[in-house]
């Protein structure tokens, strides 16, 4: 570009004013570049052709009265140009679909556009330089010929007067020191002209206006704030003086007794007015001001704004009180900022405001921006863009924007994109990105006074970071500290606000206090434009401080505000919350980025099963990576915190001497930490903080904590199993493949079987022609008399079907009519063979020989189908079993083997029965009819009729709670409520209790305490698992929570042999085993679904009474896992034995050396167990560590390891 330049001065006299011209020749910048600095035409339905702002900086004194501009050499550049049109802009939060239309007047003529050639927007004075804006249009387009021609040529001639007034306003506001001659260079066009300033001092007459302002102590910053809140700036101000820039701070309460105005806003830019001029021909101009409160401290002005049909007469800006030498309210009507108004709109000083009102929020921010200022960390190097979908009609891409402005940052940062478009954009993502700690973040999406990036306050209150960047957002409303839109009624701060003032977060937020505008399918959006000048003067500016940043992103848009007016919106309304003179960070090539690439826990000091437990010692491998092409770092280390309450950490000590640029840490590093014995199952997060040495400065690289999960629970980690199709059945524990371990089968709905191991690996299964859906549970054992159990199943086909653990069909009777409810296994008949026994939906009970004839007597019409299970018991001791059923109309039969009701029966029950029968031990009935629990005795008396709080829809089961020989009933209502009754109706003391649960199973009932009572464990529709002792106490550890829906009725049962006792029970697509870290018990009086496999409902089926049905199991010899485990100082060892021996129990180390004598004597047949108090045979207490204990009998020997901890 060439300058030519002269003026013609002194042509008339006239009142002190001279009438002058000024003229300036230009060469049009070059086409190409010109489209690479992004300055095009936005004029909606027009071409988006560039243009040229050209700012004239006029000579000292000179009032520009008329300009002209005259173009010349045109060239016709070569080949046909297609420019995109320019589109109707819109608020980035309110997306519609693009309804602009070409405008005909451009598109229609055969002509080069546009037609002017300049449009002259007046002048605008910063820090005293006075300079007339313009913008050129020396780029001509024919959109019917797309053609273009550019002119080479610009001549600009200026006619006014010089004006002595003038002369002194500027001179008053002049700075001449070399950052505002650098600042001022950047945006004119014509900088040889500065010269012309050189002899304004003479014209230089202010002196303060107050004695706050003191010339001789100028102050490159000053702070203006609340009365109260002066004292908790002073740390802050003396860290700002000691780094070089000099700052004092102001009270509101002596600026508005000081100064005039027609506010109190008016009175604090009337104060920075005169401290700015007072100091600006001092070595200390004021270079930047911080509005030191919310605006419940400090004023705000709110100004109009003006964008189609959408008017904001108060939009908050606070260049209000940075843009000094204007007029911001020049027809009196106090709406600040109108196009009228002679605002003042290039900066004289840079602004920022901290939006704080508490100590703690503004100790948070002065915390915080210490903090990025005085270390160099990790989080020097990261830049993060965000980007949103803005528009699907049509589709705009937030990350298209920030791809744009990415190529405004230097490219030594370490880029990360979390784009809608890409996938990778989500709140919880960005939460973590703001939490891992970053130096430069940049969004471009939807927002609102109280949601930006998906984050609230609740969000950002949890945000735990200590590396704190600074976050710039094109979205709308985020910065409106005003509250006149922000929260209920005006009551909130925004979401600008908490970023800045929350304990996390950010150190400093750029960001719009109204709208940000975007251009649907097109990055040329007027914040876009802000956005990519804030960073290009942020790293290229030879002031690179935010405030500056911001100056020099409104400097450099100012001609295409005064052009239109959604820019003039955007220009006024982003604001800073944040010191303006904190200088951006550069990337450190020679720093290490440390993460946590992936870990995990191991038991092996604990039991070694795969689980993680209470008390147990859990190990904790990471694996820490240096990111590729980072620096090498020195003197890793690792911490683990956040433990459960009560942990102890037993190997803390984790230090890697170095790790180089793309390497990982060592895979046997590990820290270890024992968990509490009483402590809760669950989802746990523990943090593990990374910190090491810069490899040059040997300074802290700054931690990063990244978060650690494991569960604590009792899901064995085998389990769940799952399958492709649902099941409502119970899962059946048995010895199936007779290798003396238990396995487990499943049934689906369609009736396919599913053999498991213990360790949930399928081995066998068989599946059937026909879709038999099932609706419940199958009935287990000896249909065909050949030695072996057999599976029998019922369902919605209406086919009763007995068949071989092979598959292989025994019988499948078809009833005609679907059965809804598990079939049951009885010797009905007393010839030493089961029948099968089902009641189909038209309510007729069948029972079936193992060749499937029915019995004679059968099927048995009862007039009403049943509603619950039915049951089968030997009730008058003949020998023969009757069959227990409930219907729907109330009625309880009982029917013999010749399918004759039994005398007394049926009984009237006055409800449906719902709740299934249960034969107790005296061969009394347990039935829940509608809201009632009836018990009747055998010849169908009833013994009591207990009202309930809601229908008991499950069934009861039995129990000697009270240990006097006779059973008690547990059971469930549907309102979650859970009952401990006696024989006579009376409840339980603690019962009944709320569990407040929806159960779909039955109760378990077993000794789980060891104290000789029975306990109840109980499950809800989620497989979480309750328990609760005689008393209606919750036992320790429970409830065990599991998200394991649409549970089936559960077993307990030894399924490892290992001795302890698991829960094992069916969800809606698998299997689940629950470990309960209970030894297996003598007193386990109801452990499987209906009382047994037969399914009878009856106290005598289930082996606790001696029965032809079911025989008790032999004793076998057993060592069962010590509990607690691990133990400090003592634990219980327990075993069993088949019969009466010899027993010798010892304790060794590690080494095989013997170091306790626990047991040396014959004891009888059956379940034993001491306490072992963790010392030697001379009573002297063991050394933590792992040690054996040995069970010795004529049998052989049984060892088991445990792990003492202190």
């Amino acid at each position: 570009m060439k300058f030519n330049t002269f003026c013609l001065i002194a042509l008339m006299l006239l009142m002190g004013s001279y009438l002058a011209a000024y003229q300036i020749h230009l060469e049009a910048p070059d086409f190409a570049l010109q489209q690479q600095n992004k300055n095009v035409l936005i004029q909606a339905g027009e071409p988006m052709l560039p243009y040229y702002p050209a700012n004239v900086l006029l000579p000292f004194g000179l009032d520009a009265a008329e300009v002209q501009v005259q173009l010349s050499n045109p060239v016709l550049q070569s080949g046909r140009m297609e420019f995109p049109m320019a589109r109707n802009q819109q608020p980035v939060s309110l997306p519609g679909v693009d309804t602009t239309v070409p405008n005909r007047e451009v598109y229609e003529s055969d002509s080069f556009w546009p037609s002017k050639d300049y449009d002259y927007l007046g002048t605008q004075m910063q820090r005293g330089y006075n300079i007339a804006i313009l913008n050129i249009y020396p780029y001509k387009y024919n959109p019917i010929s797309k053609e273009l021609i550019t002119y080479t040529d610009i001549s600009i001639t200026i006619e006014g007067s010089r004006n002595d007034q003038l002369k002194s306003l500027q001179a008053n506001m002049l700075r001449s020191d070399a950052k505002a001659i650098s600042e001022l260079k950047q945006m004119i066009v014509n900088p040889e002209n500065i010269g012309s300033y050189s002899q304004s001092s003479l014209w230089r007459t202010h002196s303060p206006k107050s004695r706050l302002i003191d010339l001789s102590q100028p102050k490159s910053m000053i702070v203006i704030t609340a009365n109260h809140a002066a004292g908790w700036w002073d740390e802050y101000v003396a860290w700002r003086c000691a780094k070089g820039v000099s700052t004092a701070v102001y009270t509101t309460n002596e600026i508005y007794a000081a100064y005039t105005g027609e506010d109190n806003a008016a009175k604090v830019r009337a104060f920075i007015q005169d401290a700015y001029q007072s100091w600006s021909n001092s070595a200390t101009p004021l270079e930047y001001v911080i509005l030191g409160g919310d605006d419940e401290l400090v004023p705000e002005r709110g100004a109009y704004g003006r964008v189609g049909g959408t008017i904001d007469t108060r939009m908050p800006t606070d260049i209000y009180f940075s843009n000094l030498d204007g007029n911001w309210n020049a027809n009196q009507n106090l709406i600040y900022g109108e196009p009228n108004d002679q605002v003042d709109m290039l900066p004289e000083v840079h602004i920022g405001r901290f939006p704080a009102e508490t100590a703690a929020e503004f100790a948070n921010m002065f915390r915080k921006t210490m903090h990025y200022v005085e270390n160099d960390t990790y989080s020097n190097n990261i830049s993060i863009m965000f980007g949103e979908n803005l528009n699907n009609n049509p589709l705009t891409w937030g990350g298209d924007y920030k791809d744009e402005v990415v190529l405004c940052i230097p490219d030594d940062y370490d880029f990360y994109t979390m784009y809608q478009r890409d996938g990778t954009y989500g709140s919880i993502e960005v939460w973590n990105a703001i939490n891992n700690g970053a130096n430069v973040m940049n969004h471009m999406g939807h927002a609102n006074e109280n949601v930006l990036m998906g984050q609230g306050s609740s969000s950002i209150g949890r945000l735990e970071n200590t590396e704190y960047g600074f976050l710039y957002t094109q979205g709308c409303y985020p910065a409106a500290f005003d509250q006149r839109t922000s929260g209920a009624n005006g009551e909130g701060e925004s979401v600008g606000e908490h970023f800045v003032t929350a304990s996390g977060g950010v150190f400093a937020f750029i960001g719009n206090t109204r709208y940000g505008w975007y251009m649907p399918g097109s990055t040329e959006g007027p914040s876009q434009f802000f956005d990519r000048e804030y960073f290009i003067g942020l790293y290229e500016d030879t002031d690179t401080t935010l405030g500056a940043a911001l100056t020099y992103s409104r400097v450099h848009n100012l001609n295409a505000s005064l052009q239109w007016d959604v820019m003039r919106w955007c220009y006024y309304q982003i604001v800073l919350f944040g010191d303006p003179s904190i200088v951006a960070k550069r990337a450190d090539h020679t720093m290490p980025l440390l993460s946590l690439e992936s870990y995990y826990f191991s038991d092996i000091e604990g039991d070694n099963d795969g689980s993680i437990n209470p008390g147990e010692i859990l190990r904790f491998y990471p694996t820490i990576k240096n990111a590729e092409g980072w620096g090498g770092a020195e003197n890793v280390t690792v911490t683990l915190t956040g433990l459960p309450e009560g942990s102890v950490m037993v190997n803390d000590n984790y230090v890697i001497p170095y790790l180089a640029s793309g390497e990982t840490s060592p895979e046997d590093l590990f820290l270890s930490f024992q968990l509490p014995q009483n402590m809760s199952y669950g989802e746990f997060h523990i943090n593990l903080t990374i910190d090491a040495q810069h490899p040059q400065t040997h300074l802290s690289i700054g931690t990063r904590t990244f978060t650690a999960s494991f569960a604590a629970t009792l899901i064995d980690n085998r389990f769940p199993w799952d399958c492709l199709h649902s099941s409502t059945s119970s899962p059946i524990v048995y010895d199936f493949d007779s290798d003396e371990q238990l396995e487990i089968l499943y049934q689906d709905v369609f009736g396919e079987v599913y053999l498991l191991q213990n360790n949930a690996e399928q081995f066998g299964g068989f599946n059937f022609d026909e879709n038999h859906n099932l609706m419940r549970s199958s009935a287990f054992g000896d249909v065909n008399s050949d030695g072996t159990p057999d599976l029998v199943f019922a369902g919605r086909a209406g086919e009763l079907t007995a068949s071989t653990l092979e598959g292989d069909i025994i019988f499948s009777y078809d009833s005609d009519s679907p059965f809804l409810f598990t079939p049951v296994l009885a010797d009905l008949d007393a010839d030493g063979s089961y029948e099968a026994i089902g009641v189909s939906l038209d309510g007729k009970v069948h029972a079936l020989k193992g060749d499937g004839s029915l019995l004679p007597g059968f099927p048995v019409d009862l007039g009403s189908p049943n509603a619950s299970e039915i049951a089968a018991a030997d009730l008058d001791g003949d020998g023969f079993y009757e069959i227990i059923v409930g219907t729907i109309n109330g009625m309880l039969h009982v029917i013999d083997h010749q399918g004759n009701p039994r005398a007394g029966f049926p009984v009237n029950l006055e409800g449906a029965v719902k709740g299934a029968p249960l034969v107790l031990e005296n061969n009394r009935i347990a039935v829940g009819a509608e809201r009632k629990m009836v018990l009747l005795e055998p010849n169908g008396e009833i013994v009591f009729s207990k009202n309930l709080s809601s229908v008991c829809n499950i069934g009861a089961v039995a129990g000697d709670f009270d240990l006097d020989g006779v059973n008690d009933l547990v059971f469930t209502t549907i309102n979650g409520m859970l009952y401990l009754i006696d024989q006579e109706g009376n409840d339980f003391s603690g019962f009944p209790l709320n569990v407040g649960a929806s159960f779909t199973s039955p109760p378990l009932i077993a000794d789980l305490t060891g104290d000789n009572y029975p306990d109840i464990l109980i499950q809800n529709y989620m497989s979480s698992v309750y328990a609760y002792d005689r008393q209606g106490n919750m036992l320790p550890g429970f409830p065990f929570q599991t998200v394991y829906n649409g549970n089936t009725p559960g077993t307990l049962a030894d399924l490892d042999g290992d001795g302890w006792m698991k829960l094992v029970c069916g969800y809606s697509t698998g299997v689940v085993v629950i470990n309960l870290r209970i030894p297996m018990r003598d007193k386990m009086p109801w452990t499987v679904y209906r009382g047994s496999l037969l399914r009878q409902g009856s106290v005598s089926s289930t082996g606790y009474v001696s029965n032809s049905d079911h025989t008790v199991p032999p004793l076998q010899t057993t060592l069962a896992q010590n509990y607690p485990n691990p133990f400090n100082p003592s634990t219980t060892i327990s075993f069993s034995l088949a019969k009466r021996d010899k027993v010798a129990l010892n304790i060794y180390n590690l080494r095989g050396q013997l170091v306790n004598r626990l047991m040396a004597r014959e004891l009888d047949a059956g379940t034993h167990s001491l306490v072992f108090d963790g010392t030697d045979s001379s009573g002297r207490p063991l050394a933590s560590g792992m040690y054996f204990y040995r069970l010795q009998t004529s049998e052989g020997s049984l060892t088991k390891r445990m792990l003492l901890i202190k």
